[in-house]
This record gives C-alpha cells, sequence and structure tokens, in this order.
C-alpha cells in the first residue's frame, strides 16, 4: 500500500508540476545526490562503530554543504523558474529516497539474519551453507 501510494504522489506531483519540469528535476536530481552522498558515509559507521558519531556529523555536514552549494548554484545560474517546485520536489524525494534506503537495508539485515546461526547460545555465530 505505501508503494502505491508513493507512486501515485510521485505521478500526481510530475503531472502537476509539468509546467516547471526544470524545477521539479532540478529539485529531484538534487535530493538524489545529497542524500545518496549522506547515506554513502553514514552507512559507514556500521563497519567501523568505533567511529560511528564521526560518520553521522560528517554524512550530515555533506548532505547539508551538497544542498547548499546545489541551491547556490541554482539560483545563481538561473535554472529553475518555480522556488516552490524546486522546494517540494526536493522535500518530497528526499524523504522517498529515506524510505528507499531503509528498506532496502531492513531487507540486506533480514537476509544476513537467516544465513546465520547461533552457536550454543554463545552470542556467537557461523554462516550456514
Amino acid at each position: 500500500m505505501k508503494k502505491a501510494i508513493i507512486a501515485i504522489t510521485m505521478i500526481a506531483l510530475a503531472v502537476l508540476f509539468s509546467e516547471h519540469f526544470h524545477s521539479f528535476s532540478v529539485g529531484f536530481s538534487l535530493a538524489i545526490v545529497a542524500v545518496s552522498c549522506g547515506y554513502l558515509i553514514a552507512y559507514q559507521a556500521i563497519l567501523r562503530p568505533q567511529y560511528a558519531m564521526s560518520f553521522l556529523v560528517t554524512a550530515a555536514l555533506v548532505k547539508l554543504a551538497i544542498t547548499v552549494i546545489g541551491v547556490i548554484w541554482v539560483f545563481t545560474a538561473d535554472i529553475i523558474h518555480s522556488p516552490l517546485t524546486f522546494l517540494i520536489a526536493y522535500t518530497l524525494f528526499s524523504v522517498i529516497i529515506t524510505y528507499a534506503v531503509s528498506r532496502y537495508r531492513a531487507h540486506r539485515r533480514d537476509i544476513s539474519d537467516q544465513q546465520q546461526r547461533e552457536i550454543f547460545h554463545t552470542g556467537l555465530y557461523e554462516e550456514l551453507k
């Protein structure tokens, strides 16, 4: 049901904002780049838990920097014609990308949990073959 609501919302917004397609596509693209870079850095904290806070702060700063630089560039180059369309597209696609990435991570975690078995309740795990 969530996927259907997201798909209907995206199609409706694309139709509503077809007049300001440049603003919509720039907001969409900037959201993809900013959120993806932020998550790539943030998920390094899983591999190195001792530096988790550093990775999370760095990810937030990178996302903020990409967003600010992108918005400044877009407005100085006069690429967009509707700031409201840009803002709605950026916000909506940031939420959608965040949802998609978290669902993907949960799916990967479920798969890895199914491939491991605890050894005699010791907290140690072995990989199932």
